[in-house]
């Protein structure tokens, strides 16, 4: 074991002192279960951590880190955190309680399926605790990978923090496939976050480059693809490369769904244009399944409300028929930059008033 905690409360690492340097903040423990671990070092393993007993957690210095990082982070911003907790069954990684609140922090290193994210998530709630999930080991890259239930956090918190030397980080942005985002990562000083933080955060610039790819690459012809969109769309008189603009819109909800964000808008767009008559509400429940998903009510109603808000934004009707489609690239390209710059100037003005 790399590290551990000394005499002072501090973290000690074996790679950045000798034996001799190490042995003045002895005795130590071990910053997963808190029990008495020894100093070694043999001819055949360096300086290093052990216990006495095994604590049988079985977990890596890195996640262990991480954990220590955020309890002195929780710490210094008055919490009173305590680590390792039984909760009717299930032990929580840190429980974290400021006298309005408690926290339950899970700090995940290792794989984890999406239906047990949900089920974890929903026991907590059950028991009346506000639960936030962080990735250990993740680094705050320009254009994260997230998966499923990194996803499903970001559609539950809006958001999706990490820890990185001794600081938290915040990922606030939009979805831009089926695995990675679109947005920014800010160092953050408490765990509250604003639903409509990525539309402030929104990088005009980005976006447009993001759909400009998105119109230039040719649509890989797969069999759903096909019968979804290119089989109903040729027969309008329009190209992949010239839909209306509003068919990338900016969509944090879409976290929710394990579907490419862009093919749900044209998807939902096509059903919008061939049945007008049918509610917001069913052309959302038939798109999702006709990608094979089931849609709960909870994200129809929030995919509705946020859709309808941006199209007020962006000064155009919900009657799809209505929506203007461009008859060349340059038209749509141009038509793309003003829309979405003059959204972000929007935006700004909001967040500064």
């Amino acid at each position: 074991m790399r590290f551990a905690i000394g005499r002072t409360g501090d973290v000690v690492d074996t790679r950045s002192l000798n034996r001799v340097q190490l042995e003045a903040f002895a005795p130590f423990s071990c910053p997963a279960c808190h029990e008495l671990v020894l100093l070694k070092e043999g001819m055949k393993r360096r300086l290093h951590f052990a216990h006495r007993h095994a604590c049988g957690r079985g977990e890596s210095t890195g996640h262990q880190r991480d954990k220590w990082d955020v309890r002195q982070w929780l710490q210094t911003r008055g919490f009173h955190v305590d680590q390792e907790v039984m909760f009717d069954g299930r032990r929580a990684d840190l429980i974290a309680s400021n006298g309005e609140s408690v926290h339950v922090i899970e700090i995940q290193a290792s794989p984890l399926d999406v239906e047990t994210y949900h089920e974890r998530t929903a026991h907590y709630e059950a028991l009346g605790l506000t639960v936030v999930w962080l990735p250990s080991g993740m680094r705050p890259d320009p254009r994260p990978r997230f998966t499923p239930w990194m996803r499903a956090e970001l559609a539950r918190c809006h958001a999706l923090f990490i820890p990185m030397n001794g600081s938290l980080y915040r990922f606030v942005g939009f979805p831009i496939s089926l695995r990675y985002g679109q947005g920014r990562w800010v160092k953050v000083d408490d765990l509250t976050v604003s639903p409509f933080e990525a539309f402030y955060r929104f990088d005009a610039h980005a976006w447009c480059q993001l759909v400009r790819r998105r119109r230039m690459t040719p649509p890989y012809p797969t069999k759903d693809y096909r019968r979804l969109v290119l089989n109903r769309l040729y027969p309008l008189g329009v190209l992949p490369s010239l839909l209306p603009t509003m068919c990338y819109l900016p969509m944090p909800v879409l976290w929710g769904l394990h579907i490419h964000p862009f093919d749900f808008q044209v998807v939902l767009y096509l059903n919008r244009r061939m049945h007008p008559a049918d509610s917001i509400a069913w052309s959302v429940v038939k798109t999702c399944r006709q990608f094979g998903v089931t849609a709960t009510s909870d994200f129809v109603q929030a995919f509705e409300v946020q859709w309808k808000q941006l199209l007020n934004v962006f000064d155009v009707p919900i009657e799809a028929q209505l929506w203007s489609v461009p008859k060349t690239l340059e038209v749509s390209l141009r038509y793309d930059r003003r829309m979405f710059q003059g959204f972000q100037r929007f935006m700004a003005k909001s967040y500064i008033n």
